[in-house]
């Protein structure tokens, strides 16, 4: 009992932070996982060498066997799941069928009519529920739409579809988001508060935020923003076939509907109702870009929920993940002190910036004014002064709005800020942010590689984004600015002016 009270407590960071209630932790053994085995698990999953994992929740039998978070991330903060949110969606289009408010084989034009264009043809005469379901609506994907229309079913169902619907995968989060909107549309309230009422609150999720539209409609296909233990209490629902503590609280059949093969990519990826079938035996998965991922083998009753900012890890976390579920026992394995230990102190980190921590140049406070910029940056103040005194870097931030507000960055480590507005954002759309509050943070760390030049690393810990600037600061006065925006791996040169204060 003593053993397991200190496991418990090993790998509850802040895990009660806005939640009613929370999984329950069990040591791996007891679950039939080894703790070396899972141990083995994480530590691949976190020395990737591209490495931006931010947080990793790992389920078997319904209990929590690990959970580990890289510094600066820790549990309390909340995530944006990206296209993790369709699974979601998924879920809201069941429970207004178990309503019997909807049918799969309702028609797009009849349940939003009053938007559709002055002819209606047979295209999009006959898109149904199911065709949204499955991504076969017929329509090419237009993903600037978002950026810059306010009336997007409007937009959509103004758009010719270029093949029948029903033949043909095209991968489309406005899919996502019309079904959002139906569902909204009939059942009287947005999915987000449809959710809210009969999942999220009884599986004790309170901290949750989904964004919005310029039509005042939950986005559907991406947006949903909560905390990674919500992601697997999700995941664990769905593994429960819709069961939650003895209430079902949406039909085993429409979950088990949902994780059916229902249409096929062009390159025989396969997909059931808004969730992945892998290519692992059983194995589902939410699937968000840039790593929000929450995968599912019913068959083992395990699951995992990962947040992170990477790309292209998809087929090997979900190797992982099965290799692992191939080593559990149907039955209680006996203790393993040592591995049991070494599992419950593992601490992980994102790498910090590595250097000096001051220059022998740049002894006074500069302001540098930046051009209009991805981080939304006017100018930033660097007290040059107090960093050499402390060890710790201030950026005094001035933001496009006017808002000023500090960022302390540590030497060698990881120092975390509120900052006013808005984190970084890789995929801007009309309405961004709309419905999602603050307060964000940011986790900085500084380094200087020569005595002109300065790295900054930035991870938006409540968000998902993260960036890297390097300031060179040049012979003749002035100054070149890098940024580069996190695994999106986009680098931009800003134009920089400096000032010395």
């Amino acid at each position: 009992m003593k053993r397991t009270l200190l496991f418990f407590f090993s790998i509850l960071p802040l895990c009660t932070y806005a939640q009613l209630t929370y999984l329950n932790r069990a040591i791996p053994e007891d679950v039939g996982l080894r703790s070396a085995d899972v141990l083995q698990y994480l530590d691949t999953i976190m020395s990737q060498s591209d490495n931006d994992v931010h947080g990793v929740m790992l389920l078997r039998d319904g209990q929590v066997v690990a959970e580990k978070y890289n510094e600066p991330f820790e549990a309390r903060y909340s995530h944006t799941l990206y296209s993790c949110s369709k699974t979601f969606t998924g879920v809201a289009v069941g429970l207004a069928i178990q309503d019997s408010l909807l049918q799969l084989t309702d028609r797009l034009v009849d349940l939003l009519p009053e938007h559709l264009p002055l002819v209606v043809g047979d295209t999009l005469a006959a898109i149904t529920v199911r065709d949204l379901l499955t991504m076969q609506s017929g329509w090419q994907a237009d993903t600037r739409m978002r950026t810059v229309e306010k009336e997007w079913i409007r937009f959509y169902l103004n758009m010719k579809p270029t093949a029948m619907p029903g033949q043909r995968f095209v991968y489309d989060s406005i899919c996502s988001y019309l079904l959002s909107a139906i569902v909204q549309k009939v059942e009287g309230q947005s999915i987000m508060e449809l959710l809210k009422r009969r999942i999220f609150l009884p599986l004790g999720i309170t901290q949750v935020a989904w964004e919005e539209s310029p039509e005042g409609i939950s986005c559907g296909g991406w947006g949903l923003y909560m905390q990674l233990e919500s992601m697997a209490k999700f995941g664990q629902l769905l593994l429960n076939r819709g069961e939650w503590k003895g209430e079902q609280l949406i039909s085993a059949a429409w979950v088990d509907e949902m994780m059916q093969h229902h249409s096929t990519t062009s390159t025989n990826q396969r997909y059931g109702y808004h969730i992945w079938l892998t290519d692992f035996p059983g194995m589902t998965q939410c699937d968000g870009a840039y790593g929000q991922y929450i995968m599912l083998l019913p068959d083992r009753h395990m699951a995992v929920a990962l947040t992170q900012c990477m790309r292209g890890t998809a087929k090997k976390e979900q190797r992982l993940f099965y290799q692992l579920s191939q080593k559990v026992s149907d039955k209680p394995l006996p203790h393993d002190d040592a591995s049991y230990r070494l599992l419950s102190h593992a601490r992980y980190r994102l790498r910090p910036a590595k250097g000096k921590s001051f220059s022998d140049l740049m002894l006074s406070t500069v302001r540098l004014f930046l051009d209009r910029n991805d981080l939304g940056w006017r100018s930033v103040d660097l007290d040059f002064a107090a960093m050499r005194r402390s060890s710790t870097l201030t950026l005094q931030v001035t933001n496009q709005q006017g808002e000023t507000y500090p960022i302390v960055c540590g030497s060698q480590k990881w120092v975390t800020s509120q900052i006013k507005g808005y984190p970084l954002n890789f995929r801007p759309f009309q309405g961004n942010f709309s419905n999602i509050s603050g307060p964000f943070f940011v986790g900085a760390s500084y380094s200087w590689t020569s005595d002109s030049d300065l790295y900054i690393r930035l991870h938006y810990t409540n968000w998902l984004s993260s960036c890297l600037l390097h300031f060179s600061f040049l012979p003749s006065g002035s100054v070149k600015t890098d940024i580069t925006l996190g695994y999106v791996t986009k680098r931009l040169m800003i134009g920089t002016k400096m000032q010395k204060l």
